[in-house]
């Protein structure tokens, strides 16, 4: 009797070691993922991975369970306790490996919605952006026509400014000419009367 409770306690260590071990690294992969969650679409790959790996772990164990169930069921029936503690050790992994891959999933669906949310917007930043770059483009052609516009305007109101200064010139020119050529006549004409010759004054 005694190697029996010795067996048991040692069984009992051994597999509860296993467990622990086992238990620790899915808790750190679990770590691990939930930090990976906040990446967007870079981490979408990672995170489907992630839950299919959970999965494989999932069905890993379940073949352990399964093959220490069935060393289990051939000891003692004082053994029959460490089974029992074991499945419901192994049931309340199994549950909370269900509630974090559900809640990977919901990331993951929210995550996938967040991304859609943001290129949905950055495709509307960016139509307006062209929308903005084109009706800017409109303005500054049309003002630059206007300049041109303008400085042609400009230009030919100068050329006919000038022109209609020279023609008063030229028109301004000729009437002093005549009125000169006029006056030295009339004055002409006043120095003959007196008797006097214009040669010699």
């Amino acid at each position: 009797m005694p190697p029996k409770k010795k067996g048991k306690g040692k069984g009992k260590k051994g597999k509860k070691k296993k467990k622990n071990d086992a238990e620790l690294t899915i808790e750190d992969k679990y770590k691990q993922t939930l930090n990976e969650i906040e990446a967007l679409k870079d981490h979408l790959s990672s995170r489907k991975d992630l839950a299919r790996r959970s999965q494989s772990h999932s069905e890993e164990w379940k073949m352990k369970m399964k093959i220490a169930q069935e060393d289990l069921d051939q000891q003692k029936t004082d053994q029959r306790d460490v089974t029992s503690d074991m499945t419901r050790q192994y049931k309340t992994m199994q549950t909370e490996m269900g509630v974090r891959v559900h809640q990977l999933e919901a990331d993951l669906a929210k995550t996938k919605t967040q991304l859609a949310r943001t290129q949905h917007e950055l495709k509307s930043t960016k139509e307006q952006k062209e929308q903005m770059t084109k009706e800017k483009d409109g303005t500054i052609a049309e003002l630059e026509d206007k300049i041109k516009n303008m400085e042609f305007s400009y230009e030919n109101m100068l050329h006919e400014a000038l022109d209609n200064l020279v023609l008063k010139l030229d028109a301004a020119k000729k009437r002093w000419t005549n009125e000169a050529t006029h006056i030295h006549g009339v004055q002409k004409e006043k120095l003959l009367e007196f008797g006097l010759n214009p040669l010699d004054i």
